[in-house]
């Protein structure tokens, strides 16, 4: 049985190859037939000959990707350079390229002023900021980074998030406020101020917060996910933010759920789930609001 599954595989391996390779015969535009003609002489032991069809695949496809990645791999180590700095010149917007670029770099000074010189073409590249920031000598370095970043993609909320991070509390406040003016949809903004404020002991005004954010959300037409927002307590309670977690639940706990007894098993369920994953905190907050509507009933805990 064994032999007849790596008997089909190989023969539908062989056929997808043959297929490309076709391909590349008949259209020498055709990138994925370059890359399989050159694994194939690969393959066969001809590393030699497999550079030299990667080659010419990239003088035929000079605009693809893959095929200059491919070239990369193929060629002699203190080659590849040479080769991706073709790449990046035939495609200066390309991400992967920029990236490749950096990681054949040594040293992390090397590695970023490829990246910066990516990001004078790609200002707006998510990717490319992530990859400068994680090599910062330290926070500092790391917070001009990211103020440089936001400026530049203000859309993306990972990076208001890793900045707020990283400034002091009143910074963060107003940088977090701005975020959410530029973002009005996104919830991690507003579960990110509640962590903040109970970081900094103000744990009287996480409930609030959260409560905001939620009716903030709704007003801009975001659909409350009952599920998603019970993971991102489970997140806050991971990350040492208990009252968060908790202001999470009582606040959308309920969502969805209106029937009482539909209540209390799917609640009980959501408890049991979240206890098998190590979450207690979450479950235990769950178990309160059940407590809190069900005060008749028979307490439930952890």
């Amino acid at each position: 049985m064994r032999l007849n599954m790596k008997s089909t595989v190989t023969s539908l391996l062989n056929t997808t190859n043959s297929s490309l390779l076709l391909k590349f015969r008949t259209n020498p535009k055709h990138p994925a037939g370059w890359i399989a003609a050159a694994r194939s002489e690969e393959d066969a032991g001809k590393i030699l000959k497999a550079r030299e069809l990667i080659r010419k695949g990239c003088e035929e496809c000079p605009t693809n990707e893959d095929v200059w990645i491919e070239a990369c791999r193929l060629v002699n180590p203190d080659e590849a350079k040479g080769v991706i700095a073709r790449g990046v010149k035939a495609i200066p917007d390309s991400v992967q390229l920029w990236i490749q670029a950096a990681r054949l770099e040594h040293g992390a000074a090397n590695k970023s002023r490829v990246l910066r010189m990516g990001l004078e073409k790609i200002p707006d590249s998510v990717r490319l900021w992530k990859a400068l920031v994680e090599l910062a000598a330290n926070e500092d370095d790391a917070k001009l980074l990211l103020q440089r970043a936001v400026e530049c993609c203000l859309l993306h909320v990972e990076l208001w998030l890793a900045l707020a991070r990283l400034e002091k509390y009143d910074a963060a406040r107003k940088l977090l406020n701005k975020a959410r003016e530029k973002l009005p949809k996104e919830r991690a903004i507003w579960i990110a101020v509640a962590k903040l404020e109970e970081a900094f002991g103000n744990t009287f005004m996480v409930g609030k917060i959260i409560e905001r954010g939620i009716g903030a959300l709704q007003r801009e037409g975001v659909e409350i996910d009952r599920e998603a927002w019970m993971k991102e307590a489970e997140a806050a309670e991971w990350a040492g933010s208990v009252w968060t977690c908790n202001a999470i639940i009582s606040n959308t706990i309920g969502i969805g759920v209106e029937e009482e007894e539909d209540r209390k098993a799917t609640w009980l369920a959501d408890a049991e789930e979240c206890k098998k994953r190590g979450s207690i905190e979450t479950a235990r907050a769950i178990y309160g609001c059940a407590n809190a509507v069900f005060k008749s009933k028979k307490a439930l805990q952890v």
